[in-house]
């Protein structure tokens, strides 16, 4: 770094444009236009702006057409002159006072137009930014039926404003901040003020406050920093890209962290019991006593059991009727043991579930269609793999798919591997051991100070009305949400 990248503006004009084209490298999008304003004496004055991040439109209506209108000061009024012409010519939206190199090259990579006058070691940068970017669509990953059917998208401002549009109360408290030590990216804590868990709002501004990266283009790196220093298999933060979901963890107390180029939002705490809810109960009469409980045991299916199937086949097929275990357990003529038949499908639907996102669109059909070749009665017929097989793998992983929304799923593929290996080594007695030690280490994890088991562990049944079932709406809207914290993270 060079020694001048400190520094403030200087007094002369072509030194300070020299510097900034030095900062950025002589790029070939940076646009200095240099005019005279004046009469009786005259003013050199540069704008200086990237082509391809601003609006010309707005530069030359709220800027350039105002300085070329320039009238002098009168006499009585006092000031520094480029003070005067921010605040009484230049037009943009947000016009800000800077000194330093480093606040004009912030505010020129960001879309803004940077005004110095030649004599004068201060600048005016001006809100001009026009990015490109999509509109604003439907969530393609997540879907509430009777719902609200718009989706975030990569845009800061745009999200925000989708929040606003749900909570439009001056409660809303929107904290920006900005990550990384060279390229600032721009983020934003989001929450409501009469609403919000202070404590979980403090370690939300410490976690990321201390969050050193050099840049905060991926906004995983935040995630992380919010999950915290011990990693879990469970997923911590809750992801969303539906700002109706948003709106309903605010009303809850919780906090939501939005990144600048990221379609979704984070939400935390994350609890157990939120990655069991689905939008639609909200908007829905039916299902609000069945749903909720359906989605808990489906969690537990997803994992246990391929891990159950083994066990039931090595270690207690005498519980079943002698034909039936002939049948599906003992005289199997497939050519892989069941072990080894659960963890090939198992492999090959991951196969195809990354091949999904990996390849172009227009082959999506074919990898389906040779799939479907592997992973059918072709297998069965073939002696690969038994149908009983087939049918417990497909259960499992079509149960997964369930629990895709928010992170979930990855902690279901790592436990259905753990609890196949010991169904099929130790048995269902082990899988029992082993259910009971997955509960203990649940209820050690912390969502930003708040246990990840709450409200059942520690138990609190006067919050039990969204929790096992969908409670009245009324009184879910009307009732005030409370987490519980301890001292140990």
């Amino acid at each position: 770094m060079k020694e001048h990248d400190s520094e403030n503006l200087t007094d002369s004009l072509h030194k300070n444009i020299d510097i900034i084209k030095e900062r950025l490298h002589h790029t070939t999008e940076l646009t200095i236009r240099t005019i005279q304003i004046g009469e009786s004496k005259t003013y050199d004055v540069s704008l200086i702006y990237l082509d391809d991040l601003v609006n010309a439109d707005v530069i030359r209506d709220f800027v350039i057409t105002p300085l070329f209108l320039f009238q002098e000061k009168k006499k009585s009024e006092t000031g520094p002159f480029i003070n005067y012409l921010a605040s009484r010519h230049i037009r943009a939206s947000s016009v800000e006072m800077i000194s330093s190199f480093d606040q004009a090259l912030n505010g020129i990579v960001r879309g803004q137009t940077l005004v110095i006058v030649d004599g004068y070691g201060s600048g005016i940068v001006a809100e001009t930014t026009q990015w490109q970017q999509r509109s604003v669509e439907q969530s393609n990953r997540q879907r509430s039926p009777g719902g609200p059917m718009i989706g975030l998208n990569e845009q800061l401002k745009v999200n925000l404003n989708l929040i606003r549009s749900f909570i439009q109360s001056p409660n809303l408290v929107v904290e920006t901040k900005q990550i990384g030590r060279y390229e600032k990216t721009d983020l934003s804590i989001v929450y409501l003020k009469h609403k919000v868990d202070q404590q979980a709002l403090e370690e939300v501004r410490t976690r990321i406050d201390t969050l050193d990266v050099e840049y905060g283009l991926i906004a995983r790196v935040v995630e992380d920093a919010l999950e915290g220093r011990k990693k879990s298999i469970f997923p911590l933060i809750f992801n969303t890209e539906m700002p109706d979901l948003v709106a309903a963890a605010l009303y809850e107390g919780r906090i939501a962290v939005l990144v600048n180029g990221t379609p979704n939002a984070t939400i935390v705490p994350a609890l157990f019991v939120h990655y069991m809810t689905q939008p639609n109960e909200y908007y829905s009469k039916i299902g609000r006593l069945s749903n909720r409980l359906i989605i808990f045991i489906t969690y537990l299916a997803t994992f246990l059991l391929p891990g159950i199937y083994l066990a039931l086949a090595k270690f207690h097929h005498d519980w079943f009727p002698a034909k039936f275990t002939k049948k599906y357990f003992s005289a199997s003529e497939t050519i892989l043991p069941f072990f080894l038949e659960i963890t090939l499908l198992l492999i090959i639907l991951y196969l195809l579930s990354l091949a999904a996102f990996r390849i172009e669109k227009d082959l999506v059909i074919v990898a389906s269609l040779v799939g479907t070749l592997v992973i059918s009665t072709t297998a069965v017929d073939a002696k690969l793999v038994h149908p009983l097989s087939l049918i417990i793998v497909g259960i499992a992983y079509l149960s997964s798919l369930l629990f895709q929304t928010g992170g979930m799923i990855g902690s279901a593929f790592i436990l259905r591997y753990l609890f196949l290996i010991i169904g099929n080594f130790l048995g269902l007695s082990a899988m029992g051991i082993g259910l009971i030690v997955l509960i203990i280490y649940m209820a050690q994890l912390r969502s930003v100070g708040v246990p990840f088991l709450a409200p059942i562990i520690p138990f609190r049944p006067q919050e039990f009305k969204d929790v096992f079932y969908r409670g009245n709406l009324k009184k879910l809207i009307n009732s005030e949400h409370k987490y519980p914290h301890d001292d140990k993270e």
